[in-house]
């Protein structure tokens, strides 16, 4: 099959484009089935394979003669960035986006940060959009060296290159300090200060506050999908408590909010948190507590309550040796584990031996990417 993005196989990120759709789904499908020793319905195929990313990061770079590229990382290279021209499963507008950052860049002495040397101004260049309202969002994310800090112009010049007086525009400082935490600073360019999107979710659309740094499944119509079956596979009765840990902007914790009594939501994120509670009144979802902190320590507390049902969605690497521990001592009925990393998921999962599996389901949410979504839900002996 031949692949329809022009960057094939360079591009670090579409791996599989040149294989049938179908034939992907059937490599996942096998992915899940060796991972997990039981029965397993088909993956759930997504309907458009193409542009649906919500969200996409480019990276800025420069080689030894001074070369400028921003774009996406090479395939099977040391973090090489090569000059994105197009990009099938994100909307066009954000490759025109990119093309016009790249020539305010090429107008400006700014030079890309090196990783190295810790010298560099330029980092990476974020793109969003609400899929279901049309709001666009922009993020520019700088060192904070003040040696190379950018001028009022400099950023005036990047606000006119996006070229669209509705985006929400921001600047991103990020300041690396040896032996201390990574500090990040926002700043408000212009335009709305977020964007919204929204979800049909258990016969209700639900509308979600998005800020720049706040979590949100990157493929909206398919996140509806996962959710939905996430709700269903879970099946949870009236009168449940529930916890949903790793929560982002508490997304999923909403939804289950509409059936359950309670719903505790945990995110360590304060921006995600913040929004979170907007959503909630938003919505008019008043059986939510949604609070800042990481999971494992605030579910080392006594004065957490024992969950129906615990619905974890970390990140990559799993749950933390913490969060494990706190998951066994909570003891839930039964735990909803979501992740865009099966093989981390196993490998909690093998140390949750006090659960049993009781359903899988995977998802794809990134068509032409190895990356899979698989729900799990397991419960206690």
């Amino acid at each position: 099959m031949n692949p329809l993005c022009i960057h094939v196989p360079d591009c670090g990120g579409c791996t599989s484009q040149q294989i049938p759709y179908s034939d992907q789904l059937i490599q996942k499908q096998a992915v899940i089935e060796k991972l997990f020793d039981v029965p397993i319905p088909p993956i759930i195929a997504c309907k458009e394979p193409y542009r649906y990313r919500n969200k996409m990061e480019f990276s800025f770079s420069q080689d030894k003669a001074g070369r400028r590229y921003v774009g996406l990382i090479l395939r099977k290279s040391r973090g090489k960035v090569f000059n994105l021209q197009e990009c099938l499963i994100s909307p066009s507008w954000m490759s025109e986006a990119l093309q016009r950052v790249r020539a305010w860049w090429e107008s400006t002495p700014l030079s890309a940060f090196n990783f190295r040397n810790g010298q560099g101004a330029l980092r990476t260049l974020t793109l969003r959009e609400g899929r279901r309202t049309g709001g666009r969002l922009a993020m520019l994310t700088v060192s904070g060296d003040p040696r190379f800090g950018l001028t009022r112009a400099q950023l005036n010049g990047f606000v006119r290159a996006l070229n669209d007086p509705q985006m929400s525009i921001f600047l991103r400082v990020q300041q690396a300090i040896s032996g201390k935490p990574t500090q990040f600073y926002e700043m408000h360019l212009a335009g709305p200060d977020h964007i919204t999107e929204k979800l049909y979710l258990q016969g209700r659309m639900l509308t979600f506050k998005i800020s720049p740094t706040s979590f949100f499944q990157p493929n909206t119509e398919q996140a509806e999908v996962l959710y939905n079956q996430a709700i269903e596979i879970a099946n949870i009765r009236p009168k449940a408590t529930v916890y949903d840990l790793y929560c982002g902007t508490a997304t999923l914790g909403m939804a289950f909010a509409l059936k359950a009594e309670k719903v505790v939501a945990i995110e360590l994120n304060p921006h995600a948190v913040f929004d979170g509670k907007t959503n909630a009144e938003v919505n008019g979802i008043s059986n939510i507590d949604i609070q800042c902190g990481d999971v494992g320590k605030l579910l080392s507390e006594s004065s957490v309550l024992q969950p129906d049902l615990a619905i974890v969605d970390p990140p990559r690497p799993g749950l933390d040796p913490l969060a494990v521990a706190a998951l066994k001592r909570l003891m839930p009925q039964h735990i909803l584990y979501i992740s865009c990393n099966p093989e981390t998921q196993a490998q909690n999962i093998a140390e949750l031996s006090e659960y049993q599996i009781i359903y899988v389901q995977p998802v794809d949410q990134f068509p032409h990417t190895p990356h899979i979504e698989n729900i799990v839900l397991l419960l206690r002996f």
